[in-house]
């Protein structure tokens, strides 16, 4: 063995020894001194002492049998029916415990009586409690995994009497699966309950992308999911037949009517990167996976899911869990980078973009989601397995509780650096393996728990609601098992006796309550699938009576709303399976209520539409057709530590009449390689490509903003094209912009000698007559300078000296706004009278900025954004209007940053902050990003990344652990940190910038235009009620892979309500639904449509959005 071998194993191998002892008592403690929600239950009290313990040995463990930690699941529900849920467990190496509830949190073992221990060498998972055979007794039925060939689930069917028969085979469901969850639904709307049973098959763990691409393009059925279908009582595997044959590794699934159309749909969520499934319900027993066209990314190592209405607008939203640290120690030194080449070819072979994260889809309604998991905040959670949405204070907000956990850090860098090379060396021998095993650290972790604010944002609260309890917890349940109102708590923990946690909220004033037991007819006793409404003084609250949730477990079947102070419900609507509606009015509170299905009112549902959107969208109606297509350009490999990609900043687009023919034309910009295209419209609401070789001439140019203006006076309208990008070197004259000059008839010549020979990557560009000679000058703005971020660069003022024909722009800068010289990245510009003096003054945004104003004083320009109380606002800024949106007589600012939805967070206290300098002294520039956790500053890369870019760094911390724990200033020194180029954004959030007094006041804007980045918008008086309203789009999807893409946009109506305030119209209602990376929107009027709006995207076609008589 070599010394570095030697060098790194003994300090690896110290490093593990000294890790902490795992505790096997549960810490109850809480760290704040506050009054808590729940309490746990001892075991003394509860009875139950169920514990699911792991036996490792030579022959069985991690090492052989990865599966090992996957924990069991628990369900509750009233096997006898005597009023009380009871309890059952399950274990994988163990037996399982049914607990029979006898009262005020007494529990009774019955498992040996009752017949449900499980078989002798079967590994269970997960468990649903459900009414297979339709005799109103709950039966139990089982999942089952584990080594060996002698697996099948198990069908418990409840005897009535508290003893259960095994009858999986009679039933036809005795699946020989990896089985970790299952569950029963009605997929046909047929009366009866149906069997979704979700495998993991082994052959899966931990494989490359090849692996998984071949598989997920060719199952086979015996290591797919199955669904079983009802017919009769017994049940036929319709696998194949419904189009639900797949490959995943399956460990959740939820089940709800996503969209809306009377058919139970199927989230399926899967570990690795085997993508998830998103089955849409076709209505003929049939499913069609539409996960990419509902969703913009998933969770990457998906764990347990749930399904409800998070925020009360009558949409499921859905939860799913992942395995990503929940602080800067445990980011670092447990998890792994992300391999960039790696992603991407994941994503070409068609899989999905996934990341390493909990993740929070919003349902619009529009058939898609957006996932907002980072503004909700409850992102990281740990190595987490079972998400439940419920409402935890009974104040009519479904709060989220996330169990955490796994007995081993197998995923630790420094355990596996040295594992790796100890095996490659031959020293690690397969008698050795359970050895190794137990050299793994082992931390005990608490839970999580989160309330919900109602306002798209969580809270996290796990001591104040006293589950705090440290261990590895895995399935989890909630009931009402002592019949007080609220719901209680039930874990399952690995190596550690599972625990009942008592909800004391219906203690507390203002925590009333309603309970809905539902008595259905037909072959479906307990209603499952049936929509729930309720509604009280303006208010309402959805749920969907499905039982399995979670992770491997299932909840008692009763509807359960909390409704804080309200004395009484003014109605509850069901919506029973097959189409039944019933409604009921004047419900007293705090009681349960049993609800028959009556045989009236059996009508169909169909899907509801909404016939007063106010906009529709549509592709334009181009010859040739036209659609952006971005080249691919490795910018990370350029400049490693970059935060986002460079390259991607178009498509340009400008609209004006350029024939003089009274209809709107366009000229929409192409990237590297791909010419723009001008296009003239015609009297059919389509638009001619004009087929000029000038187009086809530039297009090695990157087009990233262009403007119509008539350059030289002669009453036509010329086009001016910014080039940007990051491809080329810096000082490449594919950097210069171009001038096309219009002959009057829409046909345009190259002018190559009016403009200045300006190498700058540019961003934007407006016109304005500064200088009140009667044309129209330039301010060209400059984005980057290319290969080396975050470093500024110059932006320009160009005068128009045009004459006599002679095109001519003179680059009067240093003359008028020397300030402008390396002002920044420039995103977007604005001319505007901001004082009032009847001067156009300059205001402009950019990346690491803050809004700047520069003041027009006699002809010269200086920055008084201090003045007007501004340069605190820095951020990414992308796009900004001006405009009085509070009718109070000045100017206001609209602009658009990153959004509260992105990994990265800034704020005045804890900035987001960014190093340039050449660290190593290798000669080029390193990028160092820092941010803030737990209030210490620190690299926001890991070990591994940062080395790529500052090699010495693996020398200076040999292992992860040390990095881990390293600030900011210990990995760089102070000294080098202090000499850097350094920028601090303080503020993330899409804002108005109300004028008050000449001093600018930020106003962020509504959550829901928080959720993604905003790249452009039209601001105008859209209802006609005197008050500007906001039409805006974005989204970024050329993040680094580690920085999930901020993709959760799809374009927002906001209408002004006076004030500079602003309400957020749903997208059901607006009809806006634009998908993908937003660059530009400008105001198009089309033959027989005014006021349309023409829409560009990087990457993709053209929309227009029209509004709706």
């Amino acid at each position: 063995m070599t010394f570095k071998y030697l060098y790194l194993v003994i300090i690896l191998s110290c490093i593990l020894s000294c890790k902490d002892k795992t505790a096997y008592t549960a810490n109850n403690a809480p760290t704040e001194n506050v009054i808590q929600n729940f309490e746990a239950v001892s075991a003394d009290t509860s009875g139950i002492r169920f514990l699911n313990k792991t036996q490792e040995s030579q022959n069985f463990n991690y090492l052989i049998y990865p599966f090992i930690y996957f924990g069991g699941g628990v369900s509750t529900g009233d096997i006898n029916n005597d009023g009380l849920p009871d309890i059952y467990f399950t274990g994988q190496m163990g037996k399982n415990k049914l607990y029979l509830n006898k009262g005020n949190m007494s529990f009774q073992d019955i498992t040996v009586t009752a017949g449900v221990e499980g078989v002798y060498n079967h590994w269970t998972t997960g468990t649903t409690m459900a009414d297979v055979n339709n005799d109103g007794f709950l039966d139990i039925y089982v999942s089952v995994a584990g080594p060996g060939n002698s697996r099948k689930n198990l069908l418990y069917v409840n005897n009535q009497n508290n003893t259960f028969s095994e009858q999986a085979l009679k039933f036809g469901v005795a699946d020989k699966g990896h089985s970790i969850q299952s569950a029963f639904f009605d997929y046909d709307n047929d009366g009866d309950l149906d069997l979704y049973v979700g495998n993991y098959p082994p052959s899966g763990f931990n494989q490359k992308n090849d692996f998984f691409e071949k598989h997920m393009k060719q199952p086979n059925l015996e290591e797919s999911d199955k669904l079983y279908r009802n017919d009769n009582g017994r049940f036929t595997d319709v696998t194949l037949a419904s189009g639900i044959l797949n490959y995943g590794l399956t460990l959740g699934i939820s089940f709800s009517d996503f969209n809306n159309d009377g058919n139970v749909d199927i989230y399926v969520s899967n570990d690795f990167n085997s993508s998830d499934f998103l089955y849409i319900n076709q209505g003929d027993g049939t499913f069609k996976n539409k996960l990419q066209q509902y969703t913009m990314h998933t969770s990457n190592f998906g764990m347990g899911t749930d399904a409800a209405d998070m925020n009360n607008d009558g949409l499921i939203d859905l939860v799913q869990l992942d395995m990503m640290g929940s602080n800067n120690e445990d980011q670092k030194s447990n998890m792994s980078a992300m391999n960039t080449e790696l992603f991407y070819d994941l994503v070409d072979k068609g899989l999905h973009h996934q990341y390493m994260k909990n993740t929070l889809q919003l349902n619009t309604g529009m058939d898609n989601f957006i996932e907002i998991g980072e503004m909700a905040g409850i992102n990281y959670t740990d190595w987490s397995w079972c998400p439940l949405l419920f409402d935890m204070q009974n104040n009519g907000f479904k709060d989220l509780f996330v169990t955490n956990g796994m007995r081993r850090d197998v995923n630790n860098n420094d355990y596996n650096a040295l594992f790796r090379v100890q095996k490659a060396y031959g020293k690690v021998k397969l008698e050795e393996y359970v050895d190794w095993v137990k050299r793994m650290p082992s931390t005990p972790v608490p839970n999580f728990a989160f309330s919900n604010n109602g306002d798209l944002t969580f809270e996290k609260k796990t001591s104040a609601y006293g589950l705090s309890v440290e261990g590895f917890s895995n399935g989890a349940s909630y009931a009402d098992l002592d019949l007080d109102g609220d719901l209680d708590l039930v874990v399952n923990h690995l190596d550690m006796t599972s625990q009942v946690f008592e909800n004391k909220i219906s203690t507390k004033s203002g925590s009333n309550y309603l309970r809905l037991k539902l008595k259905g007819k037909e072959d479906n006793c307990f209603g499952i699938g049936s929509k729930i409404w309720i509604y009280n003084n303006g208010e309402k609250q959805l749920v969907e009576l499905q039982t399995t949730r979670g992770y491997e477990s299932s909840v008692e079947p009763i509807v359960h709303f909390g409704i804080g102070s309200h004395q009484k419900i003014d109605s509850i609507q069901v919506f029973w399976p097959k189409g039944g509606i019933q409604t009921l009015y004047d419900i007293e509170a705090n009681q349960l209520v049993e609800i028959k299905q009556e045989s009236r009112n059996q009508v169909q549902l169909i899907k509801e539409v909404n016939p007063k959107v106010l906009f529709s969208s549509a592709e334009p109606d181009l010859s040739p057709k036209f659609i952006h297509i971005e080249n691919d350009f490795k910018d990370f490999q350029r400049e490693v530590l970059l935060p986002h990609k460079m390259s991607q900043q178009g498509p340009a687009l400008a609209v004006k009449d350029v024939n003089g023919d009274g209809l709107d034309d366009f000229y929409v910009g192409g990237a590297k390689n791909q010419p723009g295209q001008l296009y003239l419209q015609n009297n059919e609401n389509s638009f001619d490509g004009v087929l000029d070789d000038i187009w086809q001439l530039d297009k090695a140019y990157e087009d990233v903003s262009a403007i119509f203006f008539d350059v030289d006076n002669d009453g036509d309208i010329d086009l001016y094209v910014a080039s940007g990008g990051n491809e080329n070197n810096e000082g490449d004259q594919l950097y210069q912009d171009r001038l096309y000059i219009n002959d009057g008839t829409g046909e345009f010549k190259k002018d190559t000698n009016g403009l200045p020979k300006l190498y700058t990557s540019s961003s934007v560009v407006k016109s304005v007559d500064i200088d009140d000679d009667g044309d129209l000058d330039l301010f060209v703005g400059g984005r980057q300078t290319p290969g080396k971020y975050p470093l500024p660069t110059n932006s320009y003022i160009l005068r128009n000296d045009s004459k006599d024909n002679l095109i001519k722009f003179t680059d009067i800068t240093n003359d008028i706004a020397p300030e402008l010289t390396n002002i920044g990245m420039v995103t977007d510009a604005e001319w505007a009278d901001i004082n009032k003096d009847g001067k156009q003054d300059l205001v402009i945004v950019g990346e690491w900025m803050a809004p700047t104003i520069f003041i027009n004083s006699n002809g010269k320009f200086t920055d008084k954004s201090t003045v007007y109380g501004l340069t605190n606002f820095v951020g990414w800024w992308n796009t900004i209007k001006i405009a009085d949106v509070d009718n109070d007589g000045d100017l206001d600012f609209i602009a658009g940053n990153i959004g509260l939805n992105y990994k990265y967070k800034a704020s005045a206290k804890e900035p987001f902050k960014i190093y340039a300098e050449d660290f190593d002294d290798n000669g080029s520039l390193d990028i160092v990003l820092g941010y803030y956790s737990e209030g210490e500053l620190y690299p926001l890369r890991g070990r591994q990344c940062s080395s790529q870019q500052i090699p010495s760094i693996k020398k200076k911390f040999p292992d992860y652990s040390s990095f881990s724990k390293a600030s900011l200033t210990e990995v760089y020194t102070p000294e080098k940190l202090n000499d850097a180029l350094t920028y601090e954004a303080k503020t993330f959030a899409n804002s108005i910038f109300m004028n008050q007094s000449s001093t600018f006041i930020q106003k962020p804007l509504p959550y829901a235009a928080q959720t993604s980045s905003i790249n452009d918008m039209i601001i105008e008086d859209i209802d006609n009620d005197g008050v500007l309203d906001i039409v805006l789009a974005g989204n970024l999807y050329g993040s680094e892979v580690e920085t999930p893409r901020n993709d959760a946009s799809i374009g927002y109506l906001l209408t002004g309500i006076g004030n500079g305030e602003f309400h957020t119209v749903s997208p059901i209602e607006s009809g806006i639904n634009i998908l993908g990376e937003v660059r530009s929107i400008k105001t198009i009027n089309l033959a027989d449509k005014k006021g349309s709006y023409l829409i560009a995207r990087n990457n993709m076609n053209l929309l227009v959005l029209n509004k709706n008589k």
